[in-house]
């Protein structure tokens, strides 16, 4: 059996269940499966299958898919900044859109390695080990109230040579009052409860609910940020948080007397929003 019918093969059965990705999830399967990438898928695609054991290992990520699996939990991979994360079931996929964050962070970092940052909800630990290797700032923290999801943000951490303290924590909690940092950032679950429903299969059956669900008005933790957030900010703190593309208004309603910016990700939608610990005057 050859490459390219592998591929047919497979392309054919997503297809017909109604896969609008199917070509690009069968060749991500394959070059994960051969050890392939664009070169080699194109100068060896019409050859015949050396080793077929592999077949069976294709043909059992193929079946995951079509049980609606994403495509980073049959891998166990997913990129984000450019960086590889080990993803499994525990923790939230990490998305493009979230790169935004990490960008907006950066800047108000402006290359002082010296600053202190906390981010809270961290699950597969993207946004704090990105930030760490992107900024090379000298103290991270990451906190989530998941053993689970730390679990994985450790090995992401260790993997990527990442020295990043990470903390149990349910929000705020387990901080002291000599916890202060000079950034604070967040994506917490903030999709409205009764939406979640109504995800597609891939998202609301495989990953995890807790990193989520918002509550009725996917508000939950944002109220909890705005009320504690300022007790672990040094002067001229910031806080950047990750919004759902409709939740600008509310959040500015949240933060009330406070500076709050909105910045717009790729689709040009209201996604992140980084509030000034200083009242407006």
């Amino acid at each position: 059996m050859k490459y390219i019918e592998v591929f047919e093969k497979y392309v054919k059965d997503l297809d017909e269940k109604g896969f609008k990705d199917a070509k690009s999830d069968v060749l991500l399967l394959i070059y994960e499966v051969f050890d392939f990438d664009f070169s080699k898928w194109t100068m060896f695609k019409y050859d015949e299958i050396k080793d077929i054991k592999k077949l069976d290992i294709i043909e059992s990520y193929v079946a995951k898919r079509l049980e609606n699996m994403p495509i980073q939990y049959i891998l166990n991979k997913a990129y984000f900044c450019g960086l590889p994360f080990f993803v499994n079931e525990n923790v939230l996929i990490p998305r493009f859109d979230t790169e935004i964050l990490v960008e907006e962070v950066l800047k108000l970092a402006n290359g002082d390695k010296s600053k202190k940052i906390l981010d809270m909800c961290t699950g597969s630990g993207a946004i704090a080990i990105a930030l760490k290797s992107l900024g090379g700032f000298e103290k991270v923290d990451a906190l989530d109230i998941s053993d689970d999801a730390l679990e994985v943000a450790k090995k992401n951490a260790q993997s990527l040579g990442c020295d990043i303290n990470f903390l149990k924590s349910d929000m705020f909690s387990g901080l002291t009052s000599e916890n202060k940092y000079d950034i604070i950032v967040s994506n917490p679950p903030y999709i409205k409860s009764h939406v979640v429903d109504s995800l597609e299969s891939e998202v609301k059956d495989f990953e995890p609910r807790l990193a989520l669900d918002g509550d009725i008005d996917g508000m939950k933790f944002y109220k909890i940020i705005r009320d504690e957030f300022i007790k672990y900010l040094n002067p001229e703190g910031i806080l950047a948080l990750e919004i759902g593309y409709d939740e600008a208004a509310d959040i500015k309603a949240l933060f009330d007397g406070f500076d709050v910016i909105i910045k717009k990700d790729l689709a040009n939608l209201d996604r992140v929003a980084v509030i000034s610990k200083n009242k407006l005057t």
